[in-house]
This record gives structure tokens, sequence and C-alpha cells, in this order.
């Protein structure tokens, strides 16, 4: 039996998707290239132990990032200054990592047929976050660092 690869547009960079702060910016660059690695590793016989691997890093690799993102809305006060935008962004990475889990436990339980859907899912949720969401941490934080600069420099 032939394996057959899911057809998929790779996700890739570009400028849109640039939220000024060079660490956040990498770090999205990374989790593209690990759900585009994803979907060239999936195949129909996938099997549970690789799906669950693919998961997991990518679980990881993100909660990693949020880690990232929430320590720069610490050190810039965003919680302080921007509390309604700052909850919103934590919400959506809680829910983000609880949506990877519900889907490793309902592959566990046999059902295969949200492999695709949850990388379709990553992908969206990732383009859709960055524009939503970490544009407008990347312009807070950039007009502290300028506001930062100019102090220095009086």
């Amino acid at each position: 039996m032939s394996e057959t690869k899911y057809t998929y547009e790779p996700f890739v960079w570009s400028d849109w998707m640039s939220t000024g702060v060079e660490v956040i910016d990498t770090q999205h660059q990374n989790l593209l290239n690990m759900v585009n690695d994803a979907y060239n590793s999936i195949t129909e016989t996938t099997s549970p132990m690789t799906f669950q691997r693919i998961t997991k890093e990518l679980l990881s690799y993100a909660i990693y990032h949020f880690q990232t993102e929430e320590s720069l809305m610490k050190e810039y006060d965003y919680f302080g200054e921007r509390s309604d935008d700052a909850a919103q962004h934590i919400k959506e990475h809680r829910d983000f990592s609880a949506k990877i889990v519900a889907v490793r436990k309902t592959f566990n339980s046999g059902d295969r047929d949200q492999i695709i859907p949850v990388l379709e899912f990553l992908k969206t949720w990732i383009a859709n976050h960055t524009q939503k969401v970490d544009m407008k941490l990347g312009v807070f934080i950039q007009a502290k660092e300028a506001e930062r600069s100019s102090s220095k420099s009086d």
C-alpha cells in the first residue's frame, strides 16, 4: 500500500506578518516552519506515535513562544497599560494550548480525521493571532522602546 501525501500549500513568512519585535518574529517563523514540516511528514498511514510526537513538539514550542510574549508583556507593563488587550492575548494562548491537547486526546481515541484539521487550525490560528493580537503587542513594545531611547538621549 502506497502512502499518500496530503496536499498542502506551505505557509511562507511574509513581511505583513512582522510585529517589528525581532524575538517574536523569529519565533513565529520557527512555528510556521514546524507546521509546514508537520504537513510534509503526514501521510494517510501516519502512526499515532508520530502524530503525538509532532503535536507534542508543536505544543512545546508554542508554549515556549507564549512564555516569551508573556514575559515581554510583563517587562513593558502591557498588563498595566493595556489590560484588556493583555487578557485577550493570554486567553488566546490558553485556548490554543487547550485545542492542541484536545486534538491529541481525540487522536488517541482512534479519530484519525483530526490530523489535517489540526494542522489547518494551526496555520489559520498563527495568521489570525499574529495579525489581530500580536501586532498590538508589537506596536506597544516598539512605542515603549522609542520612549526608552528618547529618555536615554535626554
